[in-house]
């Protein structure tokens, strides 16, 4: 199935061994996600949403995005991340 013939939104697919589906190669790669991606789901009125969650990097580009300054030098997410997890109380 390709992605333009999924434009009008809908798809079938079914539910597998476990309850698994498996989401087309199309979309994975239209919303960049890939194994160990995280997706939230969200029950409404027999309704299933599901969605993408960013990544810790992707939510820190985008919280400091909101300032519209750029930054000039390249974040270091690897220390950021390592210096947050030390600092809490596991």
């Amino acid at each position: 199935m390709r992605w333009d013939f999924l434009a009008c939104g809908r798809m079938k697919r079914k539910l597998g061994p476990k309850g698994r589906v498996t989401i087309p190669k199309e979309i994975r790669k239209e919303l960049n996600l890939s194994e160990g991606s995280t997706l939230t789901f969200e029950v409404s009125d027999r309704t299933i949403l599901v969605r993408p969650e960013p990544s810790p990097e992707e939510f820190i580009r985008r919280f400091l995005s909101v300032r519209g300054t750029k930054r000039r030098r390249p974040v270091d997410w690897k220390s950021i991340m390592d210096k947050e997890y030390r600092s809490r109380d596991w």
